[in-house]
């Protein structure tokens, strides 16, 4: 089985590749032979280590990614529920800095991202990557 790199829009964001596993059925259809689950887990991680500035696009991914319903991100975040949808219907608004510190540190303890307690390693950088590309396990 070969890795391919793949541009992967099914996440929502339009900046990712994945360098995936990938095997062909009987007939001949290419597959990723990876799970779903695994594969945007390291996607949300690439997101947190990369400090990839969080839209609503990215809240939303990275929320699903982690299998959170908004309630369950609202007090984890002590926000309203209503906070949190409002953030992912916004789709291209840039959260508050102070947001964005919240829901990184958040997702870099649910993703076991070691990032260090000091204030810089949890802000953002100024733009969007052109290419994030996530490289996966392969499949067990």
């Amino acid at each position: 089985m070969d890795n391919k790199k793949i541009h992967y829009t099914i996440c929502g964001l339009s900046y990712v590749y994945v360098d995936v596993p990938v095997g062909k059925d009987q007939h001949g259809t290419e597959y990723i032979d990876v799970p779903v689950e695994v594969l945007e887990k390291a996607i949300a991680a690439a997101l947190i280590e990369a400090k990839v500035p969080l839209r609503g696009r990215e809240v939303m991914f990275l929320r699903k990614a982690l299998a959170m319903n908004r309630n369950d991100w609202a007090k984890l975040l002590d926000v309203t529920a209503s906070a949190i949808l409002s953030w992912e219907k916004d789709k291209d608004k840039r959260l508050s800095r102070i947001n964005e510190i919240a829901i990184r540190a958040l997702c870099s303890e649910k993703l076991g991202v070691h990032l260090r307690g000091n204030l810089a390693d949890l802000m953002s950088v100024d733009s969007y990557p052109e290419v994030l590309l996530v490289s996966t396990p392969k499949a067990a």
